[in-house]
C-alpha cells in the first residue's frame, strides 16, 4: 500500500550513492553542464539501466517510455547534485586524502571477503574498482562537507523538548496511533508493474469476487488466496499483511475506512475501491495507541530535533550553492528558464 519506488559490504554502498566516474566525454552527447564540467548520456544510461535492473523494469517496452523519462530525469538532478558536492569539498580542501579512500576500499574488500569476490560483485554491478573508489569520495566529501556546515547548530532546548513531545504523542519515537493490523487482497487496475496482470476497472472487480467467495463461501484461509492471486508486491508473500496507523495519512482513505469498519476476524463484504484497485481485507487485530513518559524519550526527540535542524541547514546551503552555480540541465522540462540557473 505504501508506495515503493527505486532505490552487507559492497552492495550497501552502492545503494547509497550514484556512480561518480563514467563513461568517457562526448560532447555530442553531454546531457548537463555543472561549472563547466560536463554529465554525458552514457553516464547517464549507464545509471539508468542499473536502476531499471536493481527494480526490475523493463525499460525497452513502450509502456514505460513516461517511467523511463521521469526516472532520467531524477537521476540526472542526482548526478548534478553529486558534481555540485564534490567540486564544493575540493573548493574547500575537503575532499579524503588517497589514504582515506584506500582504508575504506580495503574495508569493502575485507567484508566480501577473497578477492575474486569482490571482483565478481564489481562485475554483477558492472561497474569498475574506480568507480568503488568515486562513490567512496563522494561519501567522505558529503560526510565532511556536512560536517563542517552544520557545525554550528545549537543543540535543542528543555523547552524545545518539551514542546516537540506535548506535540506529537502519537507519533515515534513518542508514541503510536492506534493501529490496525490487517490482511488484503489487492485487484490492481491499470498496473504497470511487471508480473502484475494489466486488467480493467471490471476485470480486477470481477476477479476480486471470486476471490471474495473462495474466502467467505468456500472457508479458503485469506493468507493462502493472497499469496496465490494479490497484486500487491509489498505484502503477496506475506499472506496480505499489512498495518494500518489511524489517522497517519500513510493508507488510501478509502481502505483505511473500510478496515476501521471491520471488528477482528471480519473481512469486507464487498471489494473495496482504492487508487491502486479493488481489495479485499480481512481485519485481524485491533492494538491501541501509547504513549512513552518523556523521560523515556527525552534524549531520542533531543536526536531527532538537532538532525533536523542539521539537515535543514545543509539543505538550504545545497539550495544557495545551486543558486550561483552555472548548470545546464538539457533534459529538464522547457518551460522558461528551468532548464538553467
Amino acid at each position: 500500500m505504501k508506495n515503493k519506488l527505486f532505490y552487507g559490504g559492497l552492495m550497501l554502498l552502492f545503494s547509497l550513492v550514484l556512480f561518480v566516474a563514467g563513461c568517457a566525454n562526448n560532447k555530442a552527447n553531454v546531457v548537463a553542464v555543472v561549472n563547466g564540467q560536463e554529465i554525458t548520456r552514457q553516464e547517464l544510461d549507464k545509471q539508468v539501466n542499473a536502476a531499471a535492473k536493481q527494480f526490475g523494469i523493463d525499460l525497452q517496452n513502450q509502456e514505460f517510455k513516461d517511467m523511463k523519462e521521469q526516472i532520467e530525469q531524477n537521476i540526472l538532478e542526482e548526478m548534478i547534485q553529486q558534481k555540485l558536492i564534490i567540486q564544493e569539498a575540493e573548493k574547500q580542501k575537503l575532499l579524503p586524502a588517497k589514504e582515506e579512500v584506500d582504508q575504506e576500499l580495503k574495508k569493502i574488500k575485507d567484508s566480501l571477503g577473497k578477492e575474486e569476490d569482490f571482483k565478481k560483485a564489481l562485475a554483477e554491478a558492472n561497474m569498475t574498482e574506480q568507480n568503488v573508489r568515486d562513490n567512496i569520495v563522494l561519501r567522505q566529501a558529503y560526510s565532511k562537507l556536512f560536517e563542517k556546515v552544520t557545525a554550528d547548530v545549537k543543540k535543542p532546548t528543555e523547552e524545545d523538548i518539551i514542546n516537540f513531545y506535548n506535540q506529537h504523542k502519537d507519533q515515534e519515537p513518542i508514541g503510536t496511533p492506534e493501529r490496525l493490523e490487517v490482511k488484503h487482497i489487492l485487484f490492481a487496475v491499470d498496473s504497470r508493474l511487471p508480473n502484475v496482470p494489466k486488467r480493467t476497472d471490471q476485470e480486477a472487480l470481477a476477479a476480486a469476487k471470486l476471490a471474495l467467495a473462495e474466502v467467505t463461501q468456500k472457508g479458503r484461509d485469506f493468507a493462502a488466496v493472497a499469496r496465490e492471486v494479490s497484486d500487491d508486491p509489498g505484502t503477496k508473500e506475506s499472506g496480505g499483511s499489512y498495518t494500518i496507523d489511524r489517522g497517519a495519512g500513510t493508507t488510501d482513505p478509502a481502505f483505511e475506512k473500510a478496515a476501521a469498519a471491520l471488528k477482528p476476524g471480519e473481512i469486507t463484504k464487498e471489494p473495496v475501491k482504492s487508487a491502486y484497485g479493488y481489495h479485499l481485507i480481512k481485519l485481524e487485530k485491533i492494538l491501541p495507541a501509547s504513549q512513552k513518559p518523556l523521560a523515556e524519550v527525552k534524549d531520542d526527540i533531543a536526536y531527532q530535533l538537532e538532525s533536523k535542524a542539521k539537515q535543514d541547514k545543509f539543505s538550504q546551503f545545497m539550495d544557495d550553492l545551486r543558486k550561483n552555480a552555472a548548470i545546464e540541465n538539457k533534459l529538464a522540462p522547457k518551460t522558461g528558464d528551468s532548464a538553467k540557473k
